[in-house]
């Protein structure tokens, strides 16, 4: 009796630590949420501004040091900005030159694992705003 006790005992512990690597080999294979370094952010001028974007990327300490601005740039321009690799996410300013209505645009992305497009429209000096669109 002891003898059929033992073995099932060694194989319920068999199955836990089976269990357990199975378990751990999943965690550790998470996919990252930071970004590609091919993703970016797209931005094309069709306002009657200059605009500046300014870029506050999210992610682990020391992140910080990755912000920067564009501009001005000219109405007609278009232009990117990359994330980097280790970005989960970024808030973008969008300020139009002599704008009237109100402060800066604000733009919030969390999704890093694809590409963001932005469409700027305004009229000067008081309709100014940022639309997002396909990329």
């Amino acid at each position: 009796m002891k003898a059929g006790t033992h073995r099932v005992r060694r194989s319920g512990g068999y199955a836990a630590a089976a269990l357990a690597i199975v378990l751990g080999g999943g965690i550790l294979t998470a996919p990252s949420a930071a970004a590609s370094a091919d993703r970016s952010l797209s931005f094309s001028n069709e306002s009657g501004f200059l605009v500046d974007t300014c870029y506050e990327w999210k992610g682990p300490d020391g992140i910080q040091q990755k912000n920067y601005c564009h501009g001005p740039r000219p109405v007609a321009d278009k232009w990117k900005a990359h994330f980097p690799a280790e970005a989960t996410g970024a808030t973008v300013k969008v300020s139009f030159a002599g704008y009237t209505g109100g402060p800066p645009k604000t733009v919030t992305v969390d999704d890093v694992s694809k590409d963001h497009c932005f469409k700027l429209k305004g009229t000067w000096p008081d309709y100014a705003d940022v639309l997002k669109v396909n990329c």
